[in-house]
């Protein structure tokens, strides 16, 4: 078989080789042989503390998104369940929800109030 440019330059630059490398893997004699086995990796996806953070993140988020959906907000109910801190967040968040949905209307009014 004749020799590549790249075999050819190696041996022109570097001499010949000493011997060829043996592209098989090293076989050890003994199991004693062997170096300690490493412990296992990580695994991927949700573990009980991933999923605990995501719980306690988005579970406050839901329930005000929740509240502010079914709550009065019309009335001053006074005998509810509900605490006036939650009442209140979520008439403030439909109220502010509101607005930023009826936007677009109200700066066209605007706008051709000024024209």
């Amino acid at each position: 078989m004749k020799r590549s440019k790249l075999e050819a330059y190696y041996e022109q630059e570097f001499g010949p080789r000493d011997d060829e490398p043996d592209d098989r893997p090293l076989r050890r004699s003994s199991g004693r042989d062997r170096a300690p086995a490493r412990p296992r990796g990580r695994r991927g996806g949700f573990g009980i503390v991933r999923l605990l953070k995501v719980t306690l993140m988005l579970g406050p988020m839901t329930i005000l998104l929740a509240a502010s959906l079914l709550m009065d907000c019309q009335g001053g109910v006074r005998g509810s369940w509900v605490p006036d801190i939650l009442r209140s967040t979520a008439c403030a968040r439909r109220d502010l929800a509101g607005r930023v949905l009826h936007l677009d209307s109200d700066l066209r009014t605007v706008t051709n109030g000024l024209r």
